[in-house]
């Protein structure tokens, strides 16, 4: 039974044998080849190591209105010898089409044509244009023997079969646009979305998770190039590695299933399962590399034993080769540390006191003989008489703003200064675990107060 990889060119419907087929690579935004003055080869691509002629099959026949779009692919195809590539707009799955449902239509057998059958998908039910990968290759008259050489070689007998190459478990999430698989390893949590902050001035957002600040990744950041549909996805993906985490928007949990690892460096490689469904599989420790936001996700106090690391974990302060992980500029600043609907810090010269609340708060309160506007900044469930008054500075004037409770002082130079998009953190550091903490204007919030 003829196994056939289902894809689309512009508006045509192709099968390919899966056989010839041998991996399918992102679309580069440019693709760059030497100049001929005839002929169908469109760019040339990398694979293992050596470079391999596309083709654009657009530019003999026509296949309607050009349908390149984030799926677009190039599939690297494998023919007696000779390697090429060819430009798809899109790769769907593995169809198993009975002998019989291939019917060869043309048989002038005109060896510039490279289509001459076609069948019926029995998943989808699109007549596919069965592609003759051998002609093509002859038609083109261009490929790489280089690349089938490094083919050869890797599927000789001396290489491992697939099934005997070692495997790792992923957690295959569903993405919305794509499928993602993460390591088992490094996924923390899976929850429903927790309210989050839109980072001004910069892509994603962030939600405390644990205790510690949490970076909220856009899909397109997790894998570059992925469509956006707009939708807020109703899961929140934690993902860790040495101590820091990131967070990851996903619809739905699909399955664990074993996939062997892509080769390192590859921050996100396209796998097919085996239904011939397509899957991204992060590389985790490439996207942390990339992400410094994340070093704001570092462990609250008492989440660690001192001087013990928790294992495939960072040591406080400590990266997992025991060297310094700090990062970001040393306070100028001294800073006040207290709790309103969550842990935040606020520079201790826009401050004038710091009083106990004495009673429910209300639109005003009596300060140095005079009425002063309240701002009650604590989660809507906070008790009415509970918390602790910040008298700041705004203008000519003073503000009240209400918090639950005052923490800590950090002093100058005590902690470490991050950025985040426009809202930026300050991080204490013990000796034995580290904290971080948003800061807020408070003079800026208490001037649009009073304005």
């Amino acid at each position: 039974m003829p196994r056939l990889a289902e894809v689309r060119i512009d508006a045509v419907d192709v099968g390919i044998d899966a056989a010839a087929v041998v991996q399918a690579l992102p679309l580069p935004s440019a693709l760059p080849a030497p100049p001929r003055r005839a002929g169908a080869l469109c760019g040339v691509v990398e694979h293992g190591g050596a470079l391999v002629p596309v083709v654009d099959l657009a530019r003999w026949v026509d296949t309607g209105t050009r349908g390149d779009a984030p799926d677009a692919r190039i599939l690297i195809l494998a023919d007696a010898g000779r390697v090429l590539g060819l430009r798809v707009s899109s790769v769907g799955g593995l169809v198993d089409a009975a002998p019989e449902a291939v019917t060869r239509l043309h048989h002038d057998d005109d060896a510039e044509e490279v289509f001459h059958s076609a069948a019926r998908s029995p998943d989808t039910g699109r007549l596919l244009s069965v592609l003759d990968v051998g002609r093509l290759a002859a038609l083109a008259q261009a490929w790489s023997a280089c690349a089938a050489a490094s083919l050869a070689a890797a599927t000789s007998a001396a290489a491992p079969a697939p099934s005997a190459r070692p495997t790792r478990p992923y957690a295959l999430l569903d993405a919305g646009a794509l499928r993602l698989g993460v390591p088992a390893a490094g996924l923390a949590e899976v929850l429903p979305m927790p309210p989050s902050e839109t980072i001004a001035g910069g892509r994603g957002a962030w939600c405390t998770w644990r205790g510690r600040h949490l970076a909220i990744v856009p899909l397109a950041d997790v894998v570059p190039g992925a469509a956006d549909d707009g939708e807020v996805p109703p899961l929140l993906a934690v993902l860790e590695r040495d101590g820091l985490a990131l967070g990851v928007p996903v619809r739905a949990t699909l399955r664990l299933a074993q996939c062997v690892p892509p080769p390192a460096g590859e921050p996100v490689a396209i796998v097919y399962d085996e239904d011939g469904a397509e899957l991204r599989l992060l590389d985790v420790a490439a996207l942390f590399a990339r992400r410094p936001e994340a070093a704001l996700s570092r462990a609250t106090p008492g989440r660690d034993t001192p001087g013990r690391a928790t294992p495939g974990r960072a040591t406080p302060g400590r990266d997992t080769n025991g060297t310094d992980a700090h990062a970001g500029k040393p306070n100028d600043a001294a800073y006040v540390v207290f709790e309103a609907d969550g842990m935040a810090a606020a520079p201790l010269d826009t401050l004038e006191r710091i009083l106990p609340l004495a009673a429910p708060p209300g639109a005003t309160l009596p300060w140095e003989g005079r009425a002063i506007p309240v701002a009650d900044l604590r989660r809507p469930d906070a008790t009415a008489a509970g918390g602790q008054v910040l008298v700041v500075r705004a203008g000519a004037g003073h503000v009240a703003c209400v918090v639950a409770r005052v923490h800590l002082m950090i002093p100058v130079g005590a902690g470490r200064m991050y950025r985040m998009g426009a809202t930026a953190f300050v991080t204490t550091d013990d000796g034995h675990a580290r904290a971080s903490y948003r800061t807020l204007d408070l003079t800026a919030y208490a001037a649009r107060r009073q304005a």
